[in-house]
């Protein structure tokens, strides 16, 4: 079995027609032992090379409770970017001291709360740093442990950008010339320490030299400016995790590869090899992209011009909302068995014409009430999943041998009652 990979379940007919039965038609199906086994292989790959290592949980990339309180449960931290991630990593019971609070908009009362509960703090902007020394001024007596978020320059030999998109410039965090001067506002207040510095950036690529780039300025900007307080290097997320090979366009690093590089850093630092930081990882489509599967309904097929289309009651939104044309693993689950194969596509439930679920496969030819599994849809897709003609689906885990609910089907008066009728 290749590395991070895990065995995919495999559902009968039956059993999916009773899923439906209870939970409706269509549905995400968890699997939680895909979902521990990512936090385990991250975990033995990174700590078994440097042993103070945490494991952030990236709520933004899927936030359905159930799985934070996996994350809580294992003694993983939780990364939030918005003071709704944070309330939610409070509500599974999360330890305040083990959230991460980044993101590029906090108001006042949310810093406010995030370092009366001691979590760590990282800063984007200035506006961020005088809402921190004014919380320093108000708490004379307590010692605020704040981080930065340092914007690095990921260009490649050539002079290419490895941001996402390829922007030249990222957006996020402090330029590293403005770093002295966020220091100096910060440690200007006698209990303002800075104790983190933050370095994730969003890489198209995911190669393990931007995160070996990521963790050397992080330990050199520690050496420079806060030798003795720091105690967290965070090289942020984005790591792959395992991806299944008809998905692969590039070749994939392992959990190894990512932690051969960085710790390897970490190790080689003198600076970090005197002080001991914490080092932090904050995986989320590399936790969860392969623990959820999705199930949906055969509706009609028909053939228009030459073309043969396969209708189902889910939608694109529900598999990849960013609405890439690559083709996910998927199973066609019949009621009866046949070795005919054709080359049809899976289109949505919605009014557009782009809505394709899947795009020109070979397979065996559905029929009006088989079902399709597609996997690999467990990153950003029930976050980004809009409330879009139809109600969300159900989220289902196998708990015993019963199919029990960790999301229940959404109803109308879930998606309306904030709304007034009174006109």
């Amino acid at each position: 079995m290749a590395a991070n990979q895990t065995k995919k379940m495999q559902l009968t007919f039956e059993q999916i027609r009773q899923i439906e039965a209870e939970h409706g038609s269509p549905c995400y199906i968890f699997d939680e032992e895909a979902f521990r086994k990512n936090y385990d292989d991250i975990v033995k790959a990174f700590s078994g090379r440097y042993e103070r290592f945490i494991l952030a949980y990236s709520y933004k990339t899927n936030y359905i409770p159930y799985l934070c309180g996996i994350i809580r449960e294992k003694g993983g931290w939780a990364e939030v970017v918005s003071r709704l991630e944070y309330d939610l990593a409070l509500k599974v019971g999360q330890d305040p001291a083990k959230i991460i609070f980044n993101g590029p908009v906090k108001c006042y009362e949310d810093i406010e709360l995030a370092l009366a509960n001691k979590s760590i703090v990282n800063l984007d902007a200035m506006y961020e740093v005088d809402y921190v020394t004014k919380y320093a001024r108000e708490h004379p007596d307590e010692q605020v442990r704040v981080g930065l978020r340092i914007n690095i320059d990921l260009s490649d030999e050539a002079s290419l950008s490895q941001i996402q998109d390829q922007f030249k410039v990222g957006r996020f965090g402090f330029d590293l010339e403005d770093i002295e001067q966020a220091a100096s506002r910060l440690t200007a207040s006698e209990n303002i320490v800075v104790n983190s510095l933050h370095g994730h950036s969003t890489t198209p690529g995911r190669s393990v030299k931007c995160y070996e780039v990521i963790a050397r300025m992080l330990c050199d900007a520690a050496e420079r400016y806060f030798a003795q307080t720091v105690e967290y290097i965070n090289v942020g997320g984005g790591i792959y995790g395992y991806i299944p090979p008809e998905m692969r366009w590039t070749e994939v690093p392992t959990f190894d590869d990512y932690a051969g590089a960085v710790c390897g850093v970490m190790n080689a630092s003198d600076w970090a090899r005197k002080h001991q930081p914490r080092l932090v990882l904050e995986p989320g489509v590399a936790m969860v992209a392969n623990a959820l599967s999705f199930v949906t309904k055969v509706v009609s097929t028909k053939t228009i011009r030459g073309k043969l289309f396969v209708t189902v009651d889910g939608s694109a939104f529900h598999v990849k909302p960013t609405f890439h044309r690559v083709n996910q693993p998927h199973r066609i689950i019949s009621a009866q068995s046949t070795d005919s194969r054709q080359r049809f596509s899976v289109v949505g439930s919605t009014c557009m014409e782009k809505d394709y679920l899947l795009t020109d496969i070979v397979d065996v030819m559905p029929h009006r009430g088989d079902y399709i599994k597609i996997d690999s849809v467990g990153a950003y897709t029930v976050v980004l999943s809009p409330d879009f003609i139809y109600l969300s689906p159900a989220i289902v885990v196998n708990k015993g041998g019963r199919w029990c609910g960790i999301r229940r089907r959404q109803t109308f008066d879930d998606m309306f009652g904030c709304y007034s009728f009174d006109f």
